[in-house]
């Protein structure tokens, strides 16, 4: 339906109501939940025991979550040390901007050829409600919804493979812009509208949509500059 709200938290899981979900896969998405909200912080040491207790899950579980966690670098694995929530280093997050520069602009490229018109209403919707919690100066609620809608893009390209990776690397993202705006004033410098994506879309002109998110990522990346 037009303008048919998909809001969801950062690393929510969507089931049918009566839908089981195994242990591992509950432990997985509350431990990456609190990763990505900075309730485990970057550098922070954790263990399986200590995971378990917290979650009220049993450690296998929280074994097989950490390991896929750690597939996705949100947890390290170090030799002899144990395991510790990934660090934001300015290399980390550079690869991270690398990443996405190879990833996103072709799924705007790709949304061009597939979505339909309601699901262009949908996305309008979203975006337009980015863009107003940037201009409110809600920073966290702008990362937040931002997310969200960058998400919903990525779902829209019907592709098993490139939706949970482009999920994965806007979780990463919001992680990143999260722990450095904790303790900073955000000017409107760090607010990116997206007028030129929605007009690219719903013109249905791929090159100019692929354009539009290049220029995003990378004007992200040139204030990394000042941040580190």
């Amino acid at each position: 339906m037009p303008g048919k709200s998909h809001s969801r938290s950062p690393g929510e899981v969507l089931l049918r109501p009566d839908a089981p979900i195994r242990a591992s896969e509950a432990a997985y998405h509350e431990l990456r939940a609190r990763i990505v909200d900075l309730t485990l912080p970057p550098g922070e040491m954790v263990n399986e025991l200590q995971l378990s207790k917290a979650l009220g899950i049993g450690r296998m579980p929280v074994r097989e979550a950490v390991a896929r966690l750690a597939l996705e670098r949100f947890i390290w694995v170090i030799p002899r040390r144990g395991m510790v929530v990934a660090s934001l280093s300015l290399n980390e997050v550079l690869s991270l901007m690398e990443a996405r520069l190879a990833v996103e602009p072709g799924l705007a490229r790709e949304l061009c050829g597939k979505a339909s018109d309601d699901e262009l209403d949908e996305l309008d919707d979203l975006f337009e409600a980015v863009d107003e919690a940037g201009d409110s100066g809600d920073y966290l609620h702008f990362l937040t919804i931002d997310h969200q809608a960058h998400v919903r893009l990525a779902e829209l390209v019907r592709n098993p493979f490139l939706g949970p990776l482009a999920e994965s690397l806007s979780l990463h993202n919001l992680r990143f812009w999260r722990y450095c705006h904790r303790d900073r004033v955000v000017t409107v410098q760090h607010i990116q509208r997206h007028d030129a994506l929605l007009r690219a879309l719903r013109e249905r002109d791929p090159e100019a949509a692929e354009r539009a998110v290049r220029t995003l990522i990378e004007t992200a990346r040139a204030s990394l500059q000042g941040l580190f």
